[in-house]
């Protein structure tokens, strides 16, 4: 259930024309780029701070190539690999409380048996818009082992709440701003979308369970 689609991320701008964000987006990001009150929990690795430093000044390039097309900065604390997303929504209503806490009980057994196993072996791939709502750093196992390994824990938790979709493996380093954007702007953003090489582990003690209030705020429980 692994998606590797080195094509598609080579090629996620439009090549002409206006690019219109994902009207999802504003669930997350308002008109003005500001974050949103959005509910919900999740499975992701933490990174390394020596790779938070190395994205720090991919971030950096980004906001300075088309910083006016993207939301306030994600602070570099947040950077992370989502291995498989829970539960979420606009309102934290009680309903989604209670969703998030069984969902949170069902991933942390999970978690608990993969915690001593051996890291995964990881590269970057691509800077690339992601469904015309943020721009991301696409990430590949560096041998089979890993992608099995990876896949069979999207997997286990794909029981836990269902998605329907593939792993996409990529850490998140900024929203776009909602809006419509012309092809002359799209042009600075496009010359910094180009291929990343950096190698990671990804550390299963580091593996963890968050809950988040926005896209900016997270929390290990």
């Amino acid at each position: 259930m692994l998606n590797l689609l080195e094509d598609y991320i080579s090629r996620s701008l439009p090549e002409q024309g206006e690019f219109q964000t994902n009207p999802n987006l504003l669930k997350k990001v308002d008109w003005d780029g500001n974050f949103l009150p959005f509910y919900g929990n999740t499975v992701v690795f933490l990174l390394d701070d020596g790779v938070k430093e190395d994205l720090k000044m991919l971030q950096a390039q980004l906001q300075d190539a088309a910083g006016w097309m993207l939301s306030q900065p994600l602070s570099p604390d947040t950077f992370h690999m989502t291995l498989h997303d829970l539960v979420n929504g606009t309102e934290k209503t009680p309903d989604l409380c209670q969703r998030m806490e069984e969902a949170e009980q069902k991933a942390k057994a999970l978690l608990a048996q993969w915690a001593n196993m051996p890291p995964l072996r990881m590269k970057t791939t691509w800077l690339f818009n992601m469904v015309n709502t943020s721009i991301v750093l696409g990430l590949a196992p560096t041998d089979q082992e890993t992608a099995l390994r990876l896949d069979t824990m999207y997997t286990a938790l794909e029981a836990v709440v269902p998605l329907g979709y593939g792993l996409t493996p990529h850490i998140t380093m900024a929203y776009f701003r909602p809006g419509s954007y012309s092809a002359a702007h799209l042009q600075a953003l496009r010359n910094v979308l180009c291929p990343i090489e950096l190698e990671l582990q990804l550390d299963l003690s580091k593996l963890v369970h968050q809950r988040f209030s926005d896209m900016n705020h997270y929390t290990t429980t």
